[in-house]
């Protein structure tokens, strides 16, 4: 019997909601990536606002170097980025307290480093980190890499990690460790 008044509410509040109203207007545009697809805008009735333009998502590494429509064009001459603060170079640490591994990616890291690819060096010294955390030695150079691309809070606060995982005797990592904390500020 209670499973009687159990079963007639469902039953009625399941054939109550129906089937979804069918969709009226023209089918949804499709867009395939790399594919330049033109999209009509559309004015809605009820807004008394112009129609607004819609265009497909491009990532930022694939989006052409011709400006948006609407957008200003760019100055003429180059484009000149500020220097990153200068910060003393330290020797690179001993293999004794790495693994074969991280040493491997600690000197790949700094070669990309020295070539200006920041963004491959940062990658580099995360999976290095990856396989020894605890090396003070690869959050320094992680601290330095992040500061010349002008992440300056973030260098700070991967320096001051490195000091923390740096035992008394390494006092020349410390010391490199300060100067990217003070040029940081």
């Amino acid at each position: 019997m209670s499973r009687l008044f159990l079963i007639v509410p469902l039953a009625v509040g399941l054939t109550a909601c129906g089937s979804p109203p069918d969709r009226a207007g023209p089918p949804a545009p499709i867009i395939i990536p790399g594919k330049p697809t033109p999209i009509q805008p559309r004015a809605w009735p009820r807004s008394p606002h112009r129609p607004v333009e819609v265009y497909p998502y491009r990532p930022p590494a694939s989006a052409p170097d011709a400006a948006a429509p609407g957008a200003r064009a760019p100055r003429a001459g180059p484009v000149r980025r500020p220097a990153p603060p200068r910060v003393a170079h330290v020797p690179s640490p001993s293999a004794s307290n790495l693994s074969s591994a991280a040493a491997a990616l600690l000197n790949q890291a700094e070669r990309q480093r020295q070539a200006g690819d920041y963004v491959s060096a940062a990658a580099t010294l995360e999976r290095a980190l990856g396989i020894q955390p605890q090396s003070p030695a690869i959050w320094n150079r992680l601290a330095r890499v992040r500061m010349e691309q002008g992440q300056h809070g973030q260098a700070a606060n991967l320096a001051r990690r490195s000091n923390a995982l740096a035992g008394a005797h390494q006092v020349a990592l410390k010391q490199d460790n300060w100067a990217i904390i003070s040029a940081a500020r």
